[in-house]
């Protein structure tokens, strides 16, 4: 194994004097290399919906898919507006204005409900009547006064139209689910029906205007709607409500689609932000390291290489933007500074001790090169450990991330010698002081491990048993709409309207029974009930259903109207046949709503559960408590349950993570210690070496859990991505700590000259990480900021551990080694 890395070392020595002599040539390709990727970074999409976060193949987005396809989007646009009596003559022109306003300019809408139209169902002789409910514009105050008391009457329209206490009424807009390709700037990411569809399929698409493509008989791609449909409704509406908004017409404007918005624009303006602030800090360390020109400028240009082909790269494959990709430039930028600083270290002292540039440019890769390979690659085995993640997001996130630390890798080891030879490079005349307090800095770390080693271990071990107890207590969150600042007027509108219209957000559950017609039977129709009024007293920390819609309302509509419109009669009829024609003369009657919470075949009943805005957490025990009815409901073997919708598919991100980070650290754990083993060469020293990696994330996330901060989709990342990084320089410090000790120093001598030399570069990189991830403070989304402190605090103490543990390891682990060693010497000095 010695010889192979010998190998290996003289190698890349060459590869030094390659490039050295190359230079010209090696930085023209690279060039080009970066400029084809650099012109594809305009094209990159951001997508941070739930769907986006899964495999296209998973089985609850294939869920979603299909409902999409039966009864459209699940999710809406609220718009609240209150000011004054609602019902007055004022109050409403001004709520018709709006309403039409938004139906006739808004992009995508499918439906716009309001107390202006919402339906109205009513009985009238033996004729039943379904129309808007403003069908005769009221005109009187015994108008106003009767209308608001057939509102009150009719539980439809409360918490859906408008607020139990009558003070504000909301606007429901509702957008296509499905647009044509090209309609606007696409997104990939969405699965394009190039298949068959059903007949309820063909239904759904066919309520989108198709235009030029129907005059010309071709039908056009579709696709879901995406983020940038989203963006364009998002625009429209706020440029509305500005308009019809006045002083005593107060517009809130919210729902899911909105949040996105706001969302996903905090995002991008985080990542921008810490990219920048990130290598203004790199930049700043390594000024005040090298005080070199070119030890500022080479590192720098190269990490911005990196995060630009990186990013390039997104489009390239296309892959949306998702939230979880945020932290990639400023991890980059972090990670990327770290190799070349390696090798700049080595090339600088080189040079100072009188070799030539190329010689000092060769020395450095043969002296580093393997073991930046080496902690590069085990960076990227950390990350790539999610590739195999649940979450689609995750996966992405360890594939272009690891993607960006081999590109950063291989621009260091092929462009830093380039630009090396490109400028001649003077040696410093002295050690500076700065280098000198940097030596006995590291010589009292060297001092303190060595001399007390068995001290150092035992202390290290009951601190990492006292924070392993307090692991039990991790608490796990997801709520994007907590992550946005308290300052974010779009976070105090969801809030509001979740509190005046008793919630915003909507799950959904299809209840299938498997036959046709199967809702006409009285004994079907009486279980669905039974299941929805089991759902509604749930309630758990601050989720509660506000409201539920299915198809009873319609029919204890129809009940109601077709018995004189006497409320006593707001119920289920007990005939089949009854059901029957009732939902016949519906049919009949021109309404189109039961397309809204059934199929063609009436076997099919979708129920929408309303409900406030909450963690996915609390609404995965929501979901829980909706299969546990069924459970006891449905006949489990003829009728089947579907609980979807983005709500849904935002509660399964917390335990998909969960189960995909437990594999990823395994994954990591595993593959990185044989690395390990096969740097150092040998299997006790590497096995052993991972402790003062796993120590200070156990440590962290000891502090984590005892803090009672919530770990999030982000957070759930930082031991996978941490392992990956702190090993690093334990990788190094092992590696020299060997090359020392096989050459015949004593332990403490070779801790001593492992730390004088790749203790000085674990320093600065150290640094220049922590830095790199600390200016995620200035990141507006409370996952950033938690993620940049906790991660930069892994660092922090990794540094220690590989300054006070690993030393005192090796010491231990050699102590009998080295006596061995000085015997044979003894023995053999003796026989001669």
């Amino acid at each position: 194994m010695a010889n192979a890395k010998a190998r290996i070392e003289r190698a890349f020595e060459q590869s030094g004097h390659f490039f050295y002599k190359h230079a010209k040539m090696t930085l023209a390709v690279i060039f080009a290399f970066i400029a084809l990727l650099a012109l594809q970074i305009p094209r990159i999409t951001v997508d941070t919906s739930a769907e986006a976060l899964l495999h296209k193949n998973d089985p609850d987005r294939m869920d979603f898919n299909e409902f999409r396809d039966q009864f459209g989007r699940s999710e809406v646009v609220i718009i609240g507006a209150r000011g004054g009596e609602v019902f007055s003559p004022e109050f409403f022109e001004k709520l018709r204005s709006l309403t039409e306003d938004l139906e006739e300019n808004v992009p995508y809408v499918k439906e716009v409900t309001s107390l202006i139209n919402v339906r109205n169902t009513r009985g009238e002789a033996d004729e039943l009547i379904v129309e808007d409910l403003t069908e005769e514009w009221p005109e009187s105050p015994g108008d106003f006064a009767a209308l608001k008391k057939r509102v009150q009457q009719n539980p439809l329209y409360i918490n859906h139209v408008i607020s139990r206490d009558l003070k504000t009424a909301a606007i429901v807009i509702e957008t296509e689910a499905v647009v044509a390709e090209g309609a606007a700037k696409g997104d990939d990411a969405f699965d394009v029906f190039d298949e068959g569809f059903s007949a309820d399929s063909e239904d759904a698409f066919d309520a989108f205007d198709s235009g030029a493509a129907q005059e010309s008989g071709e039908k056009p791609e579709l696709r879901y709607f995406s983020n940038e449909e989203n963006l364009q409704v998002d625009k429209a509406v706020k440029e509305i409500v500005a308009r019809h908004e006045t002083r005593d017409f107060d517009l809130v404007y919210s729902g899911g689609p909105a949040i996105a918005v706001v969302f996903n624009k905090a995002v991008m303006d985080d990542t921008r932000l810490c990219m920048m602030l990130a290598m203004m800090s790199s930049m700043l360390f390594l000024v005040l390291i090298f005080r070199r020109v070119s030890g500022v400028f080479y590192p720098s240009f190269i990490v911005w290489a990196a995060l630009v082909c990186t990013m390039g790269l997104f489009p390239v494959f296309g892959v949306p933007f998702k939230l979880t990709a945020s932290i990639i430039p400023a991890f980059l930028v972090a990670v990327g500074v770290a190799d070349s600083v390696h090798i700049l270290a080595i090339f600088y002292r080189r040079l100072n001790e009188g070799a030539s540039q190329e010689d000092a440019i060769a020395y450095s890769l043969g002296h580093s090169g393997l073991a930046i390979v080496m902690t590069s690659m085990t960076t990227a085995a950390g990350l790539l450990s999610f590739s195999m993640a649940e979450l689609t997001a995750l996966a992405e996130l360890g594939v272009f991330a690891a993607i960006g630390v081999m590109l950063a890798l291989t621009f260091t080891l092929t462009m830093l010698p380039a630009m090396l030879a490109v400028f001649p490079i003077r040696a410093a005349k002295a050690q500076s002081r700065q280098t000198m307090l940097m030596d006995r800095f590291l010589l009292f770390f060297a001092k303190i491990s060595t001399a007390r080693p068995w001290l150092v271990v035992i202390v290290s071990m009951a601190l990492m048993a006292v924070s392993a107890s307090f692991l039990h207590d991790l608490v796990f969150s997801d709520n994007i709409v907590e992550y946005l600042p308290d300052s974010t007027e779009a976070k105090h509108h969801i809030l509001d309207l979740d509190q005046r219209l008793d919630g915003v957000l909507t799950l959904e559950a299809v209840v299938d029974f498997g036959q046709a017609e199967a809702l006409y039977e009285p004994v079907n129709m009486d279980k669905l009930q039974a299941f929805c009024r089991r759902m509604e007293p749930f309630e758990l920390k601050g989720l509660h259903v506000g409201k539920i819609i299915s198809i009873l309302d319609v029919v204890r509509e129809i009940n109601q109207a077709l018995h004189e419109n006497d409320p006593a009669y707001y119920s289920i009829p007990d005939s089949r046949q009854a059901i029957a024609q009732e939902l016949l003369l519906f049919e009949n009657s021109g309404a189109d709503d039961l397309e809204k919470v059934t199929d063609t075949r009436f076997s099919k009943a979708r129920v929408t559960f309303k409900a406030p805005w909450e963690d996915s957490v609390v609404y995965e025990a929501f979901i829980q408590e909706i299969w546990r009815v069924y459970h006891e409901v449905f006949d489990e073997d003829s009728v089947q349950l579907t609980v979807t919708g983005e709500t849904a598919l935002m509660a399964k991100t917390i335990p998909a993570a969960l189960r995909s980070m437990t594999k990823s650290y395994a994954i990591a754990f595993v593959v990185i210690t044989f690395m390990m083993i096969w740097l150092v060469g040998h299997v006790k020293t590497g096995v052993v070496s991972m402790f003062p990696n796993l120590l200070p994330i156990v440590l962290v996330m000891g502090v984590i859990a005892h803090s009672g901060v919530m770990l999030n989709l982000n957070t759930l990342m930082i031991g996978s991505i941490a392992i990956g990084l702190v090993v690093d320089d334990t990788m190094h410090f092992m590696y020299n700590f060997r090359r020392y000790f096989d050459s015949g120093m004593d332990p403490e001598k070779a801790v001593r000259c492992t730390l004088l030399g790749t203790g000085r570069a674990l320093l600065i990189t150290s640094l220049v990480l922590c830095s790199g991830f600390l200016v995620l403070l200035a990141a507006s989304l409370s996952t950033s900021i938690q993620f940049g402190i906790f991660t930069a605090m892994i660092i922090l103490l990794a540094l220690l551990a590989d300054f006070v543990l690993a030393p005192a390891l090796m010491v231990l682990l050699t102590r009998k080694e080295h006596q061995a060693r000085l015997a044979l010497q003894e023995s053999e000095e003796t026989h001669v």
